[in-house]
């Protein structure tokens, strides 16, 4: 064989060593790729975790707020409601002994108004001054003794007291308290003749019932 043969023959020697390179090339990079397409998919998926956690702490965070604060506005309005019953049952008190008061008032002032008839009429009521003692005195303390009544029966009223009307009514124990029961053929069912002692509402409430005398039919 020639030299140029020879050659020739040296041309068609096995490729060269990096004549696949740009193909390994490119398998690393997909390679790389996919793993930081993994990586970014666990770190989203650990995102959402964290997501849906912090949601889920919200959630619970939100509820415990809403039932502290109806336990506020129950306590709040327990406390009003013990508050105002407190209040109301010192004055329901102070107001049962005012009654007293107001009845000592209403007794001296018929008192006195019975003594200033007796007196005009010339027989003075037992135990009433005499009407040379001055007549226009006691006239005038009668007078005195019932405007103090009626102003008292005003604060009572804007107390909302009020006395109960019992006489001629039917017999009611919410109401009444029964001193004496008689039979009687004009009454068809009990039924309060007269009131020893006058009974007062407090709102909706009987502060005191009144103490009166009941006919009732015949058995």
């Amino acid at each position: 064989m020639s030299p140029r043969g020879k050659r020739e023959a040296g041309t068609a020697s096995p490729e060269e060593p990096g004549a696949e390179e740009p193909g390994a090339k490119l398998d690393s990079r997909v390679a790389e790729l996919e793993a930081r397409a993994a990586d970014l998919e666990k770190r989203l998926a650990e995102a959402e975790a964290g997501r849906a956690a912090a949601e889920a702490k919200a959630r619970e965070n939100w509820d415990l707020f809403l039932r502290a604060r109806a336990d506020l506005d129950n306590y709040r309005r327990r406390v009003e409601r013990d508050l105002e019953s407190m209040v109301r049952r010192g004055k329901r008190d102070f107001i049962a002994r005012l009654l007293d008061v107001a009845d000592a008032l209403e007794r001296a002032a018929a008192w006195e108004a019975a003594a200033k008839a007796g007196a005009e009429a010339g027989s003075p009521a037992a135990g009433a001054p005499a009407p040379a003692a001055g007549a226009a005195a006691g006239g005038a303390a009668a007078g005195g003794v019932a405007l103090i009544a009626r102003q008292l029966a005003r604060v009572l009223a804007d107390e909302d007291v009020k006395p109960i009307d019992s006489v001629g009514r039917p017999f009611d124990p919410a109401l009444h308290e029964a001193v004496e029961v008689t039979a009687s053929d004009s009454v068809t069912v009990p039924t309060v003749t007269e009131e020893l002692q006058k009974g007062y509402t407090y709102g909706e409430e009987v502060i005191r019932p009144a103490r009166v005398r009941v006919a009732q039919p015949p058995s």
